[in-house]
């Protein structure tokens, strides 16, 4: 997600990103957060940014599965993004991203959040059609890795 927008406008935007990305992460059934990063967390461009971790269990630990930042007028002076204000004031736009979702991770966290004892995975009903079914099963057995070392 990109927005390019005025100085009052980027504060909204990137709470409006937060939102966006809860609200998809939620119909998930994730046990996940939202950090609001510090200061000394933030790369050179962001002003304000927020991470959303969600809990994998397999790894026993949280991962970060989005993202948005607020990076004011940074990237625009960069960038050479103007706009003109209704007095004809000529000032540099604000710049706000977010990653929605980080792909990988939010499968593992959907996958291993959503399993069944017997390795099948109960869907999450936002899924469901998309799969067109409630459980998904392993079909065929994984095969065991074996390490052999020629001496």
């Amino acid at each position: 997600m990109f927005a390019v927008c005025t100085e009052n406008q980027s504060e909204p935007v990137l709470e409006s990103f937060k939102e966006t990305e809860i609200s998809l992460f939620k119909q998930f059934n994730l046990s996940f957060r939202v950090l609001d990063m510090p200061p000394t967390e933030l790369g050179a461009s962001a002003f304000q940014k927020y991470d959303i971790e969600a809990w994998l269990p397999g790894r026993q630990m949280w991962g970060e599965i989005s993202s948005c930042s607020n990076c004011t007028d940074y990237q625009a002076k960069r960038l050479n993004i103007r706009y003109r204000t209704i007095n004809g004031e000529l000032k540099y736009a604000h710049t706000v991203n977010g990653t929605a979702a980080a792909i990988p991770r939010l499968l593992i966290a959907v996958i291993e959040s959503n399993k069944i004892k017997n390795g099948s995975i109960f869907l999450p009903k936002e899924l469901k059609n998309s799969f067109k079914a409630d459980v998904l099963q392993r079909n065929k057995a994984v095969p065991a890795i074996k390490l052999i070392k020629h001496f």
